[in-house]
């Protein structure tokens, strides 16, 4: 198994550094991540946002993180891309029923440019 800081860079080389914007946009609306990533970003701010929200992870979480990035990271664009829209307009299924409008239409318009 992977150390900690190996998760890590795995995790940043397979969405954050992915050429494409759709897999980027997929893996952060996956609502897991979604809950996961507002609960480190709280833990984040708590520390005078040392370092970064992932570095707030358990081993456990980036275990998680790393296995969710993975299959994002190698699913066709078309497909990423479908359940970006599908997740921005509300046809998610009942595992991805937490209202992200807002914040995921605010990611959406910063890794598209628009």
């Amino acid at each position: 198994m992977p150390n900690i800081d190996e998760l890590k860079r795995e995790i940043i080389a397979l969405i954050d550094d992915n050429y494409s914007n759709w897999r980027k946009a997929a893996f952060y609306s996956d609502p897991v991540v979604v809950n996961l990533m507002d609960k480190l970003q709280v833990k984040w701010e708590s520390n005078e946002r040392r370092g970064y929200p992932i570095d707030y992870a358990t081993p456990e979480e980036l275990e998680l993180l790393h296995r969710i990035a993975k299959r994002y990271a190698y699913m066709s664009e078309d497909e990423a891309r479908s359940l970006v829209f599908s997740r921005q307009s509300g046809e998610t299924s009942s595992s991805e029923s937490r209202d992200e409008g807002s914040s995921l239409s605010r990611l959406l318009k910063r890794l598209i440019g628009k």
